[in-house]
């Protein structure tokens, strides 16, 4: 009986490890094919559960823009961006063979700062650009103000620190 149950314990134990040890090949695998999530190992990816899930759509709804500050520069999206890139100037020189050269560099010049202008709110402790909107009208470090700007045209760049 004592043998039996040793045995018992033995092939669970086995069955066990072995169980890991497939699990860490997966995710091996997993992480090594899908580049795009680099934020995330796979052990996160297929460690979670539905309420974890469920968890992860609450913050991800309230911190939705704290991951966009986060992104990371993986392989796909920097082939992303050259196709862009390739698209962008496949498209310039035709507008320079139609003599448009000048109006497409302008247009999507303009395009690209309206699409790279920051539209979202700004996150919650995160200090203005006008300090005038901060706490206690404090300033960006490296921002000039005026009395620093009075100070130099009085004393010198130089004496200033």
């Amino acid at each position: 009986m004592v043998g039996t149950n040793i045995r018992d314990r033995l092939d669970t134990y086995r069955r066990q490890k072995y169980r890991e040890q497939m699990t860490k090949s997966i995710k091996n695998m997993i992480q090594t094919i899908l580049p795009w999530n680099g934020n995330k190992s796979a052990e996160d990816i297929l460690a979670t559960t539905p309420s974890d899930i469920k968890d992860n759509q609450d913050m991800e709804s309230t911190y939705s823009d704290d991951t966009e500050h986060q992104s990371q520069c993986t392989i796909l999206r920097i082939v992303t961006y050259l196709l862009y890139f390739l698209l962008w100037a496949t498209l310039y020189i035709i507008a320079i063979e139609y003599e448009f050269g000048a109006i497409y560099f302008i247009v999507s010049t303009l395009i690209f700062i309206c699409l790279n202008t920051r539209s979202r709110p700004k996150k919650p402790g995160e200090l203005s650009a006008y300090s005038v909107f901060n706490p206690n009208c404090k300033a960006i470090e490296g921002t000039l103000d005026a009395s620093q700007f009075e100070r130099e045209i009085r004393y010198g760049i130089g004496n200033i620190h």
